[in-house]
């Protein structure tokens, strides 16, 4: 077996490994586990269905573009538990090919790829267990930040123009994916000013990207130009309250210790006079993420990109140190003998001792912050139940609602969880056990409701036209 062969090989169990871990929760649920999951499948199949309105919702227009075109290819509601994992592998051969091409080391890409699927997952910060639009962004931002740095290091006008058209599409898709990079990479072109200087006029066409952002953010709220620029100027300072758990955000939850440790290690080997040109864009971005982390807990506001996604751009920079912190473990430890058996040992216990620690480090998620299940199977086919009836108002607990519209693809619903939220204390009271029938008939009248779905039976005189059990879970189904 040739060399090619065994890294082939190497590679497809990695990439099998990496796909594995990210699907192991939807192993146990295989419905969407995220509330913001729930309703990017929502607007997607509104967009499909033509029922999609421009507002609030549509700052993500790309992704529920994305969705939609998936949609076509399979059920979104059945299949999306595969979507986080399949990204993952994607993301992670992005970064195997960045790593690859910046160090020359193939065993340095792969460690980079287990680096990054050990980031973890929580309902606060997110990651690479749900698909959202910040993991859908993760390969746009490695790509946008590797051909834009390397095209100012090297003066390639073709890298940058890549790099331009990632950005371009990131705006209308998940615009912080890029505001977030904006102050290491205007301070790395400064650097480089005499580039700059010298092709001010080419450098120019960089202006696209405010005006895109304008002119995206003017067409989903009707505003005008000068309107949409004062609106985002302001909504580009995200004040504490914007997450739920921002003061309580350890830096261990996102990541190992053993990385951390591995990316400090590396910092002293790419600082070096030989790798420090190359490499300054990847010391310069957790450097910079630190700074604008460290303002938000001075001040309580966060620039250009919220806190909890801070901190997750900032996990995300770290694989790539990790990797080179562990090759240069390896290679020292290697370097105390000239068995070529020895050095083999060595670095098989260093990589097992760092899986080991790192492992061990990704399943431990904070209780406040550990996965939720919104609905279960038997959720799904009492819903499923609805498709057949007439587009009407349905009537259930705020986490039952956000799944109503993407399996049934028809009906409204009177709350959810965090989006369409308005009357999410109503649907509430409707179901506490001490609200009577009047009280519970007033609130039907007021939303025009047709049908209730709730998981305990309902003693009023409604008409029950549902009632199974599955895996020892039952739904009820009251026509109004």
């Amino acid at each position: 077996m040739n060399t090619f062969q065994k890294r082939a090989i190497i590679l497809i169990i990695t990439c099998i490994f990496i796909f594995l871990i990210i699907y192991l929760p939807h192993y146990i649920n295989p419905f969407p586990i995220h509330i913001d999951e729930w309703h990017h499948l929502d607007q997607a199949l509104k967009l499909k269905n033509g029922e999609y309105h421009l507002g609030d919702n549509s700052v993500e227009l790309g992704f529920h573009i994305f969705l939609y075109i998936v949609s076509f290819v399979m059920n979104l509601t059945l299949n999306y538990q595969f979507l986080p994992a399949i990204w993952a592998v994607f993301t992670a051969l992005i970064l195997f090919f960045i790593t690859y091409k910046k160090t020359n080391s193939f065993q340095t890409g792969i460690f980079a790829m287990i680096f990054f699927a050990s980031i973890k997952t929580n309902v606060n910060i997110l990651g690479l267990w749900f698909f959202t639009p910040l993991t859908f962004a993760i390969p746009f931002i490695f790509l946008f930040i590797y051909f834009y740095t390397e095209g100012i290091q090297k003066q390639n006008k073709k890298s940058i123009m890549i790099s331009l058209a990632i950005i371009l599409l990131l705006i209308p898709t998940h615009s912080i994916s890029f505001l977030f990079a904006l102050p290491f990479l205007t301070f790395y072109t400064l650097i480089n000013y005499k580039y700059l200087i010298k092709e001010y006029k080419f450098f120019s066409i960089f202006l696209l990207i405010p005006i895109a952002g304008i002119f995206f953010y003017s067409q989903i709220f009707n505003l005008t130009l000068l309107q949409s620029f004062q609106t985002l100027i302001n909504q580009l300072q995200f004040k504490y309250g914007w997450g739920i758990l921002e003061l309580n955000n350890s830096p261990f939850e996102i990541y190992s210790l053993i990385g951390y440790i591995l990316a400090i290690i590396s910092l002293f080997v790419l600082i070096k006079p030989k790798n420090l040109k190359k490499s300054l864009p990847y010391i310069l971005w957790p450097i910079f993420l630190i700074i604008q982390i460290a303002i938000y807990r001075v001040t309580d506001i966060s620039y250009l990109s919220p806190y909890q996604r801070n901190l997750y751009y900032f996990a995300i920079s770290l694989p790539f140190l990790s990797a080179i912190g562990l090759q240069y473990i390896i290679t020292k430890t290697q370097s105390i003998t000239d068995s070529k058996k020895l050095k083999k040992i060595f670095m098989i216990l260093i990589i097992i001792i760092t899986l080991i620690f790192t492992i061990y480090s990704y399943i431990d998620i904070p209780k406040n912050t550990k996965l939720y299940t919104p609905i279960d199977k038997s959720d799904y086919f009492a819903i499923k139940n609805l498709s057949d009836l007439q587009k009407s108002k349905i009537l259930a607990t705020p986490a039952v609602s956000i799944a109503i519209y993407p399996i049934t693809e028809k009906h409204e619903i009177v709350a959810g969880v965090f989006f369409n939220s308005h009357y999410k204390q109503e649907t509430k009271n409707f179901f506490k056990t001490d609200t009577n029938c009047s009280e519970k008939q007033k609130i039907i009248d007021k939303h025009n409701v047709d049908y209730i779905i709730y998981s305990n039976p309902i003693n009023c005189s409604y008409e029950l036209i549902y009632n199974k059990t599955y895996e020892s879970s039952t739904n009820y189904i009251y026509k109004i």
